[in-house]
């Protein structure tokens, strides 16, 4: 993307804060990790939960994927509700709702019990997710949109990583979940503290998030997005939540070491996200670089899977992709951010929120859809092999939604 210069709003406000902004990130991605490790220590501890609460695939998966389909309904009451209290307020209670689902699923006696601490993790998440990007649009320069969406994209990277490979290692079920939910909540306070919605005495103007979404409906970069990380998710979250168990089923890998070759993929997405980019956006070009890095991701990682039996192969092919695979999500994440410098884009900075909104509610309604309703029926009747091609092929469906956005333009 082209390079703006700064307001003086943004210059001034970096003179009275320097360098305030990345605390406040920082903060944000610790939160947002904290409650994907907690979320993902579920896939490792598969056949265990089934055992334990005495279910099949198909009730382990919604139970998993539940959170998404509430952050998705969610995500514009999400905005609303940071209209009226403020984006400071709204996250932190998001935080601390999440944390009391977490503390409750230690306590779950019953299958009803589990799917109920899962959906509030995700009412949590759906009042989180859509107020971080205009977080990163209050605090961050538009030069700087891309790297900040990519840093706070780790921290969901990360967390789900280390849930897959620290779940074996918990003290139980019951002790592991109180330890995670005490955890979430203290960052939950420390969010409140710390995070302030725009540097003090350089708010931007507002609008309501209804507002920004009719302008984002109008947008067709913003559908372009939207439609794009609806698909990534479903891909992306049925490879990360069926490879552990088909490692174990196929190639006779235990749950854990499963766990740590899934972690593989995220792990090295962040280290996409932080690089890719950055890379592509200095390209006068975005879009066959951007396809480029869609379409690598899940050629890679199905041709890894069909030479799973070789340890060398399967960990080296599996990092390979996952670094590839954190190049997309970031670009079509900061897309809203970057939509007011687009000349003829309908979006305007006020409406930042509302299309974040859209991304947001399309890409967790993906990572919904994907796992428990489309591929988990494939891999029952089919096997891993099939579920796991279909997964991939969802995640490279997003190079046909890429071909519809703009190329970056000048600012209007």
């Amino acid at each position: 993307m082209k390079q703006e210069p700064q307001s003086e709003a943004e210059i001034q406000a970096e003179k009275e804060f320097p360098g305030y902004r990345w605390l406040v990130l920082a903060v944000a991605w610790l939160s947002f990790f904290g409650l994907a490790m907690s979320w993902y220590i579920m896939p490792t501890l598969e056949h265990e939960i089934m055992e334990l609460f005495n279910i099949d695939a198909a009730g382990y998966s919604r139970a998993l994927t539940i959170p998404f389909l509430m952050a998705a309904l969610l995500s514009f009451g999400g905005g609303m509700l940071a209209d009226r209290w403020g984006l400071r307020k709204t996250a932190t209670l998001g935080i601390l709702i999440a944390g009391g689902g977490i503390m409750l699923r230690a306590r779950s006696a019953s299958y009803g019990l589990l799917f109920l601490a899962m959906a509030l993790l995700g009412v949590g998440m759906g009042l989180i997710m859509p107020n971080l990007p205009k977080l990163v649009s209050a605090w961050f320069p538009p030069e700087e949109a891309g790297l900040a969406t990519g840093i706070y994209n780790t921290g969901l990277m990360g967390g789900i990583s280390t849930g897959l490979v620290i779940a074996p290692f918990l003290p139980g079920w019951t002790g592991g979940n109180l330890l995670l939910g005490g955890m979430v909540i203290a960052l939950g306070v420390i969010f409140f503290l710390v995070v302030r919605d725009a540097p003090p005495g350089h708010e931007r103007p507002e609008v309501s998030i209804l507002s920004g979404l009719k302008s984002a409906l109008r947008s067709r970069n913003a559908w372009a997005a939207a439609s794009a990380v609806f698909l990534g998710l479903a891909g992306m979250v049925s490879i990360q939540n069926s490879l552990p168990s088909a490692l174990h089923e196929v190639y006779g890998l235990d749950m854990a070491a499963g766990g740590r070759v899934t972690s593989l993929i995220t792990y090295a997405s962040m280290a996409g996200s932080l690089t890719l980019p950055a890379l592509v956006e200095r390209r006068e070009k975005m879009k066959p670089y951007l396809v480029l890095l869609i379409i690598g991701f899940p050629v890679l990682m199905y041709g890894t899977w069909l030479l799973g039996e070789y340890t060398v192969i399967l960990w080296t092919g599996t990092l390979l992709a996952g670094y590839i695979a954190g190049g997309s999500l970031p670009l079509f994440m900061s897309i809203p951010v970057h939509l007011p410098h687009y000349r003829e884009d309908p979006v305007r900075s006020e409406h930042v929120g509302g299309a974040s909104g859209l991304l947001t509610a399309f890409m967790n309604m993906g990572g919904f859809v994907g796992f428990p309703f489309i591929v988990t029926p494939i891999i029952v009747s089919l096997g891993h092999s099939a579920g796991l091609l279909v997964a991939c092929i969802l995640f490279a469906l997003q190079a046909l939604s890429a071909q519809f956005l703009d190329e970056p333009r000048e600012a209007r």
